[in-house]
């Protein structure tokens, strides 16, 4: 009683996953399968044909209209990427394209074409002046793009089985890329020469890295398997720090990762698409399961206190949870405080104890 009396004194909030607004799209308007956030404005990639990129007011969760359809050909926008006052919009299409888009206007201001051969984006990243384009390729490809010209520089082709890239994340002059392979790994490559200079490969049935996201000096690696599960690299030894967390039956294929006020949340591929949230130890702290309808969490991104999810439904879906629930309107208590109240209970407890005893023998004596 004490322990669980303490443990709610303790306790300022619940870690309960909950919805607070949700936003169903329009007609033709499906498979959100990217998010990026600009102030209290969201904006939405839609797998479509041709690609449709949707706004959205967070704080009212309302839509802003129109949204922005682009030309024949430049179908399916699987990656999304603000950079200034311009949103970069990465094409699933063969070759690759990205479409740059002026957020002051919501207009499309010129598209970019690869090479023939370079095909499938799907992920995408900047630093310094340059874009870089993963493409989910055997092996996996990266295009660097000059963000003032908007044109394509160059291409590196990582190393023979290290393929099928889905997303990249840059920190400290190196930017990582997923190895979607048996088992996963990660590929490490120096963005001042533009070249791979480490791999590593995950423990047997750690399998196919497909979504990754960075913070402080850890790399977090959602793995797209049967059930999911989520591993942690340590960036200064690159290596993981321990075994890969698995989830549980039905919990099936990582599609989306962010670290958040010092969460891990998880967007699963299943039906009903469901979101898990761990600490940065990887353990788990709660679980949410949308309606049946509602599958596949393709894309999760904070704001403020809460997380907003992109679904992979027709039409597309977006909805905003709360990650922290109060548990009581009350001032919390100070710690000397819980400490000489836990004490006071327990001597209470323990006098109680003995007062029944006491009673109980008295009672077996008259007998």
């Amino acid at each position: 009683m004490c322990v669980l009396l303490l443990g709610f004194l303790l306790s300022t909030e619940a870690r309960c996953l909950s919805i607070d607004k949700s936003l169903a799209l329009g007609p033709e308007e499906n498979k959100v399968t990217s998010l990026a956030l600009k102030g209290e404005t969201l904006y939405a990639g839609l797998n479509t044909i041709p690609g449709i990129v949707a706004r959205v007011d967070v704080r009212s969760m309302k839509r802003l209209e129109p949204s922005l359809r682009f030309s024949e050909g430049e179908n399916a926008v699987y990656s999304l990427l603000l950079v200034d006052n311009y949103l970069y919009a990465g094409l699933y299409t063969g070759p690759g394209k990205i479409v740059k888009i002026d957020v002051t206007n919501f207009s499309k201001t010129e598209t970019l074409t690869l090479r023939e051969g370079e095909n499938w984006l799907t992920s995408l990243a900047a630093a310094d002046g340059f874009l870089y384009a993963g493409l989910r390729m055997f092996p996996g490809k990266i295009a660097k793009i000059d963000l003032k010209t908007f044109r394509r520089v160059g291409i590196l082709e990582l190393a023979s089985g290290e393929n099928n890239i889905f997303s990249m994340a840059i920190q400290d002059g190196y930017l990582y890329a997923n190895i979607a392979m048996r088992p996963g790994g990660i590929a490490k490559i120096r963005l001042e020469t533009f070249q791979e200079v480490e791999s590593l490969r995950f423990r047997e049935g750690e399998d196919y890295a497909y979504v990754l996201f960075v913070s402080d000096n850890a790399l977090f690696a959602g793995l797209y398997s049967k059930p999911g599960g989520i591993t942690k690299v340590d960036l200064t030894t690159f290596k993981e720090t321990d075994y890969a967390t698995s989830f549980s039956e039905g919990e099936d294929n990582v599609w989306s990762l962010i670290v958040h006020d010092d969460s891990v949340y998880v967007g699963l591929e299943a039906r009903p698409g469901g979101i898990i949230k761990l600490d940065r130890n990887l353990k788990r702290l709660d679980t949410f399961r949308f309606s049946e309808a509602e599958s596949s969490v393709y894309a999760l991104v904070s704001w403020n206190e809460s997380l907003i999810c992109g679904l992979y439904t027709s039409p597309g879906k977006i909805n905003l949870l709360q990650t922290k629930t109060p548990a009581v309107e009350s001032t919390p208590f100070p710690s000397t405080t819980i400490f000489i109240l836990s004490i006071a209970i327990g001597v209470l407890l323990l006098a109680l104890t003995k007062s029944i005893l006491r009673k109980r023998r008295q009672g077996e004596k008259s007998h």
